[in-house]
């Protein structure tokens, strides 16, 4: 009964691993492929919080997802990511509809700051809106992309397979011995 469970176990967290290496993968490609384009996958950004701008419906650490959506269909009250700068992101909720050099634009705050940002979101400036939140395992995707957290997230699941197999090989040959004694 315990080696089913486990090797249950196993197999899910093998499948949770594969796939996690896949995507991150995939994300790197998009990366490589596309500089100056946040990867998506399925149509949505996966992004880290890095400040405790927006607590506390995020913290920093959590991992946000943003779908890309048309600038009319955010409205006040969305959480939206958009660009500052080339390799600098923000996500704030909208506070106001307002209009900047006769285009229309919106007006962000972080829920945990005192004032607005100092300049209104324009159309070009937008990536996409919040869908869904897992909550700290921003800090864990950070990890592995840097080389050091990647090597062990390819390694400790693959020693744990491997200490698995070796545990239920040797577990069925004590079986076996036992069921050899007891039956001679």
């Amino acid at each position: 009964m315990k080696s089913k469970s486990l090797r249950r176990v196993g197999r899910i967290l093998l499948i949770l691993g594969a796939s996690l290496v896949i995507y991150i993968f995939f994300t790197i490609y998009q990366s490589n492929k596309t500089p100056g384009k946040l990867p998506s996958f399925f149509g949505y950004t996966p992004l880290t919080v890095l400040s405790n701008s927006m607590n506390p419906h995020l913290e920093s650490g959590d991992l946000t997802f943003v779908k890309r959506v048309a600038f009319d269909e955010i409205s006040v009250g969305d959480v939206i990511t958009f660009r500052v700068e080339t390799d600098k992101f923000i996500t704030h909720r909208i506070i106001q509809k307002t209009e900047k050099n006769g285009q229309a634009a919106y007006v962000t705050k972080g829920d945990n700051n005192n004032a607005e940002d100092a300049n209104p979101v324009l159309k070009e400036q937008l990536i996409g809106k919040q869908v869904f939140t897992i909550p700290k395992v921003g800090i864990l995707t950070q990890f592995m992309s840097k080389p050091l957290g990647f090597m062990l997230f390819l390694a400790v699941p693959f020693t744990g397979y491997i200490c698995l197999s070796v545990y239920e090989r040797l577990a069925r040959t004590r079986k076996t011995e036992t069921n050899t004694i007891g039956g001679s």
